[in-house]
């Protein structure tokens, strides 16, 4: 592959040992030039039309594949939230060959110079990306939110929609923080009141979250700065603001009325499950917690609940304790995975949980689209039980081989970054 030493090198032998695809067969970029750039207009007739609604799309600065948009408002009784996904399904069709290498591939993997997507460039930051100003195929989650922050209606729906603002995290929080230039404020004009809604609604759901036991886990999760040879010359923290917390909490209010939405109908489906954790690593993290002083009292060792798990955490918030605590739960917990039963999901202490945000980089969110499409064009049970029923199986369980698959290769990569990083200290002490 090269030279140990040459740049980008160790991060190819990753991908080649993992048995990443580099390219996409030729069947699928033959595909692509039957996609058509611009929206079809007999495809926009057959759906629900809110391209007045003002939508804004909140991603990082130089994301491209923009898979989300939102719109908010009060309601009588709390808010009306929309959460509109780009419609990949309708693009990539199923049993395409494009569906099937995506199928394959289950997921994108990221590193920190590139990205090994799902589906090839010309879809996902192309004709699916919701840019600003150009009408775009959705599918829509319309959802009606107490103001206690509880799901108490939702309906989903085909959409065409014309994303007003194209916003980048770091702005958002300058609004929020309340230091925002005038030009900032110029731009994010249209969709102002909407915002700030959003961000009312996601407060009270993240409080609801909070008193049902979520906890609040501190990320280790690093950003790797390169420089223009692709060599690792320092690693941060990464940080997140209140801009992509809200967003995160308003995905997880889609993703809950998806899961909501399915197990109600009794739909085949892809389930997101986190089990509870087993009782011998529960003994593992109450004998480090009794080490360190602390109550552990509350913990049950067969099936404990998450507020049991973020009691111990809140009694180690601002201690030294804090980073092994909140690291040793983490290693107590299960792996998250794909399941077609709804077992539940204990880290984020829900009964009904799935992916359902993001079809451009995860396949599971591709399958549920698909199940959801045939509910909402009313093809009727017994269709989508016979069509779907061993495709969201498979689904389910090649996507959770998938993910494990690329958690481990971007880890392998992150350790490459960290190891070249810490070759230009060599020889220095620390503390």
């Amino acid at each position: 592959l090269g030279h140990v030493n040459d740049p980008g090198v160790d991060i190819l032998s990753v991908i080649r040992s993992f048995g990443l695809a580099e390219s996409f067969p030729e069947d699928v970029m033959k595909s692509l030039k039957q996609i058509p750039d611009e929206v079809d207009e007999e495809e926009v007739k057959r759906r629900k039309d809110l391209r007045i609604i003002p939508t804004i799309t909140i991603d990082g600065a130089d994301a491209k594949d923009l898979d989300d948009a939102i719109s908010c408002k009060k309601t009588e009784h709390g808010f009306e939230l929309g959460v509109h996904i780009a419609d990949v399904s309708h693009y990539v069709k199923e049993g395409s060959a494009m569906d099937k290498e995506a199928q394959l591939r289950g997921t994108s993997v990221y590193f920190a110079d590139r990205v090994i997507p799902m589906l090839p460039p010309e879809i996902s930051n192309g004709v699916c990306s919701l840019t600003p100003d150009s009408d775009k195929l959705a599918f829509s989650a319309i959802i009606q939110v107490d103001m206690d922050g509880a799901i108490t209606g939702y309906r989903f729906e085909k959409t065409v929609i014309r994303t007003k603002v194209r916003g980048i995290y770091s702005e958002v929080n300058e609004i929020f923080k309340g230091t925002a230039t005038q030009d900032l404020l110029d731009k994010y004009k249209p969709v102002m009141k909407g915002l700030m809604t959003a961000r009312e609604m996601a407060s009270i759901t993240k409080e609801r979250s909070r008193r049902n036991g979520t906890m609040e886990l501190e990320s280790n999760e690093p950003k790797f700065i390169l420089n223009e040879d692709g060599i690792c010359i320092d690693v941060q923290p990464r940080q997140t603001g209140e801009s992509e917390q809200m967003i995160e909490q308003l995905m997880v209010t889609a993703n809950q009325a998806a899961a909501k939405l399915a197990e109600k109908e009794h739909l085949p489906f892809v389930y997101r499950v986190h089990e509870n954790p087993k009782s011998l690593k529960i003994e593992t993290l109450i004998e480090l917690v009794s080490s360190l002083g602390l109550d552990f009292s509350g913990i049950k060792k067969e099936n404990p609940s998450t507020a049991e798990f973020a009691a111990i955490l809140d009694q180690a918030v601002g201690t030294p304790a804090q980073k092994i605590v909140s690291y040793q739960i983490l290693r107590t917990m299960e792996k998250a995975r794909y399941a077609t039963d709804p077992l539940g999901h204990f880290g984020l202490a829900l009964a009904d949980y799935c992916h359902y945000t993001s079809p451009i980089r995860r396949y599971p969110d591709t399958a549920i689209h698909r199940i959801l499409t045939a509910f909402v064009n009313k093809k009727g049970r017994n269709y989508i039980n016979e069509h779907y029923a061993t495709y969201a199986q498979d689904s389910a369980t090649n996507s959770s081989e998938a993910e494990v698959k690329a958690l481990v290769a971007e880890r392998s990569a992150e350790d490459c970054y960290m190891a070249e990083y810490m070759t230009q200290h060599i020889g220095e002490q620390f503390d």
